[in-house]
């Protein structure tokens, strides 16, 4: 649509969090340690959104990301093909399967990034692979797949 609505809410909702890790709104930002958690509905490399911001906030020095991988999201891009043959960003990096729209196909849009001071000990997608256990489940439960990272904290 021309007006982007929804473009606009995802790019606005990545600059709110920028700003306030900046200390640039009325409240102070948080304090260290945390994580920001959420589905941004936006990915940084590829799909028609507004992702400015967004890099932004993964590119933050107070922030870190983890860039949690599966395989089974690499191996849907590679065998749905449509939009995901055409797909800058690593699939593995995919959190959502859109590829019964026909037109979005797989996008990561779904983030775990927690401060900087955390140490990140392991990270993933739960998107397993055809034939793997839980595959027919995690498919069926949502087009959002779970996102996870371990941390130790200070």
């Amino acid at each position: 649509r021309a007006e982007d609505h929804n473009g606009r809410r995802n790019h606005d909702e990545a600059a709110f969090w920028l700003r306030y890790l900046e200390g640039a709104l009325p409240w102070s930002p948080p304090p260290v340690p945390f994580v920001l958690i959420g589905d941004a509905n936006l990915d940084a490399a590829d799909g028609e959104g507004r992702p400015q911001a967004l890099r932004a906030l993964l590119a933050h020095p107070a922030l870190q990301d983890p860039a949690p991988r599966s395989t089974g999201g690499a191996l849907a891009s590679a065998a749905q093909g449509g939009p995901n043959a055409v797909q800058v960003g690593d699939p593995a990096l995919d959190t959502a399967d859109w590829a019964e729209t026909g037109d979005l196909g797989n996008r990561r849009v779904d983030y775990v990034l927690p401060s900087a001071a955390l140490t990140v000990t392991a990270a993933g997608v739960v998107w397993p692979a055809p034939g793997e256990p839980l595959a027919e489940a995690a498919a069926a439960a949502s087009r959002h797949h779970l996102v996870w990272v371990d941390i130790t904290l200070p």
